[in-house]
């Protein structure tokens, strides 16, 4: 059976690991940790954990904010991934109705989020989800 908690000190190594597999590489550790127990301190940053047993096996984050062109809070989620072994088995699905009952609670305006082009399948997963695309994405890199 899976489980769904908020995301702890203690995750951090598992959850290092589940956002350079997603990323598609190893990132600076330093920074990351840094960030990651910032944002855990911040009220407006939610973090969960799928876990098997007592094993991370996936990982959401949820960002709230305060955009002009809104009416009311809103959120983004910026980070999903579930382990490859545990993928198509409602991991996903059981992180992502974590977030969009906290955004009910919260009487947010909507949840947004993003994925690469090249993820096919999970913009097929978020679609099956009610999720529909709206927006392109644009990044210039310094």
């Amino acid at each position: 059976m899976f489980t769904i908690r908020k995301a702890t000190p203690a995750d951090l190594e598992p959850v290092y690991q589940l956002i350079c597999d997603l990323e598609g590489e190893s990132l600076n550790y330093s920074y990351f940790t840094e960030n990651y127990r910032r944002n855990l301190e911040d009220s407006t940053v939610h973090y969960w954990v799928a876990c098997h047993g007592e094993k991370v096996i996936g990982f959401l984050s949820m960002h709230v904010q305060r955009i002009l062109h809104h009416v009311r809070l809103t959120c983004e989620l910026q980070e999903l991934n579930v382990l490859p072994e545990y993928r198509s088995r409602g991991v996903g699905s059981m992180l992502m109705e974590q977030a969009e009952k906290l955004a009910k609670e919260l009487g947010l305006e909507e949840v947004e989020l993003t994925t690469r082009n090249y993820r096919v399948r999970t913009q097929e997963f978020y679609k099956r989800l009610g999720y529909e695309q709206t927006h392109l994405k644009f990044v210039k890199k310094f």
